[in-house]
């Protein structure tokens, strides 16, 4: 059953090479909204941080809240300003 929607934006700072991601987690239930803030982190990283962030409100291991619990939402190619908004 989805408890959670993790839904990132990623931005690519083309030049250096490197990637930069925000996340808004929103609570099914009740609709509220955790955010995480901008940072460096390719790949997969964004999953760490958003597991790392609802373990501290759902005192669930990330084990089961990732296999469970959560619909992920990767959207790549974003702005920066836009990725910067989302995570504030």
């Amino acid at each position: 059953m989805i408890k959670y929607i993790a839904h990132s934006k990623k931005w690519r700072d083309k030049p250096n090479g490197n990637t930069y991601f925000s996340v808004q987690i929103t609570d099914i239930k009740t609709g509220e909204v955790s955010k995480v803030e901008f940072q460096y982190g390719g790949g997969d990283h964004f999953k760490s941080t958003s597991l790392n962030e609802l373990c501290k409100k759902d005192k669930a291991s990330k084990f089961s809240l990732s296999h469970d619990y959560i619909y992920w939402i990767d959207e790549k190619n974003c702005n920066k300003k836009d990725v910067l908004n989302w995570g504030e």
